[in-house]
């Protein structure tokens, strides 16, 4: 069983894409059949796969700090979408990004995590006028370079994901009434909502061009750890 020690949060991260190191079968036997049922209904096999794998995934993950089998694990759905494991004090999320997924645990509390990649292709000036506060508009608005630009965007956006996925609220939070303090490009605090209130940490991935946050009811102690830890 894994255990944590001075961090009290574990972040990992996984191609979940064809050249990755996932094994497909292995990710899909361990699925609850209404898993499997809902893999079957993606219309394209590129979706179906990386739904297989981060979701396979993180019941091996969980696994490993239950010390249980990925099959005993009696996942549920909250009323908000929000996976949960009843009867349990370990808190999880998942998020992917093409290729890239990421997966978060804790013993602390509700947590939420997002990543995007900073080549999707997205109208952010459209969609910040629509979804972003004045104040992080205008921050958006100083930077004269468009990569700069575009990599606080996506900042924002995992920001604002990870708080509304740490309730489980989603887009019931409108993600305008989610306002993100910055420093040197980066989120680093929800000034708004106050309540619940919640605790923000910007994540740097190696090797992934793309923004990554993670929001917790608790301060976040965050250790980036390696799949092959879980064997």
């Amino acid at each position: 069983m894994i255990a944590f020690e001075q961090e009290n949060t574990h972040i990992y991260h996984a191609d979940i894409g064809e050249g990755g190191a996932l094994d497909y079968a292995k990710c899909w036997q361990v699925l609850s059949p209404a898993e499997q049922a809902r893999a079957e209904r993606f219309r394209f096999d590129l979706h179906r796969n990386r739904y297989v794998r981060a979701h396979g995934q993180i019941r091996h993950i969980l696994a490993a700090y239950m010390d249980v089998a990925p099959l005993e694990i009696g996942m549920q759905t909250g009323e908000r979408g929000k996976p949960f494991i009843p009867s349990h004090s370990i808190y999880f999320n998942i998020s992917h990004s093409a290729d890239t997924a990421v997966f978060a645990i804790t013993r602390s509390g509700e947590i939420g995590v997002d990543v995007e990649m900073f080549d999707r292709k997205v109208e952010i000036d459209d969609l910040s006028r629509h979804y972003y506060t004045e104040g992080e508009q205008s921050a958006l608005a100083a930077l004269r370079e468009t990569t700069a630009r575009r990599e606080l965007f996506f900042w924002l956006w995992t920001a604002k994901e990870a708080r509304m996925k740490v309730t489980g609220e989603g887009l019931a939070l409108d993600p305008r009434h989610i306002d993100i303090a910055i420093e040197a490009g980066r989120p680093v605090a929800d000034r708004k909502p106050e309540e619940p209130k919640a605790s923000l940490v910007p994540i740097e991935l190696a090797k992934i061009a793309g923004a990554c946050s993670v929001a917790g009811l608790f301060e976040p102690r965050l250790a980036i750890r390696s799949m092959e830890e879980l064997s």
